[in-house]
């Protein structure tokens, strides 16, 4: 068991946050106004944990929040180990990795999976991998689209190469681009749409622009 908090608001009890064992638990209040808007107060209470039902896998984890305003008073009270209230809400932590024969290791956070992988595609190199999806991994027509881009990507390269020097400020032909261009590019995948996002950069860009 961990340490608990009990958040209270104007001296009624909001709730009692805890996980079981090692983790994280947070408790914090919000303040934002934005022009011509009004102002907004938001009491936040979450966790990083272990959670009945959650087996041998971390969870984040959100209890539910009254509405806070200005003149309330919300204490926080550090608690011994003992009973605390079910959370409301619990996603999987990013603690998750796999071994795809096909894509090397691939990293999931909450709904995504990433990783590096070599893209054999003249000027390119390799690629940073960002994959919508959920925790079974890239569904089949991700890895279809991922398998086909590079060999789409050299039939393509010859416009993107054009677009990508009308939109740097600095860069005038393609021939300079080309020598200046990173072999490693961004691939973002939503889901399965069969648009891919891909993002370049150039060497000794001050401003680490990014050109999707």
């Amino acid at each position: 068991m961990s340490t608990r908090f009990e958040i209270l608001k104007n001296g009624e009890r909001v709730c009692i946050s805890g996980i079981n064992g090692d983790g994280v638990l947070t408790v914090g209040v919000t303040y934002v106004k934005h022009p011509g808007q009004d102002l907004n107060h938001d009491l936040q209470i979450g966790g990083l944990g272990m959670f009945d039902g959650s087996k041998d896998r971390r969870h984040h984890a959100d209890w539910p929040s009254p509405d806070v305003t200005t003149g309330d008073e919300n204490t926080i009270r550090i608690l011994p180990p003992g009973e605390f209230d079910e959370p409301c809400g619990v996603t999987g932590s990013p603690k998750k990795s796999i071994d795809d024969t096909e894509l090397g290791t691939l990293n999931y956070y909450i709904d995504s999976w990433d990783a590096d992988i070599a893209f054999d595609a003249p000027p390119l190199e390799s690629a940073h991998i960002h994959i919508c999806a959920d925790e079974n991994g890239p569904t089949e027509l991700q890895r279809k689209l991922l398998r086909d881009l590079p060999d789409r990507h050299l039939k393509l390269w010859p416009d993107i190469l054009t677009a990508l020097v009308k939109c740097h400020p600095e860069i005038d032909t393609s021939d300079e681009l080309s020598s200046r261009l990173r072999s490693h590019i961004g691939i973002i995948m939503y889901g399965d749409s069969s648009s891919i996002e891909l993002t370049y950069s150039v060497e000794g860009d001050p401003e680490f622009r990014g050109y999707l």
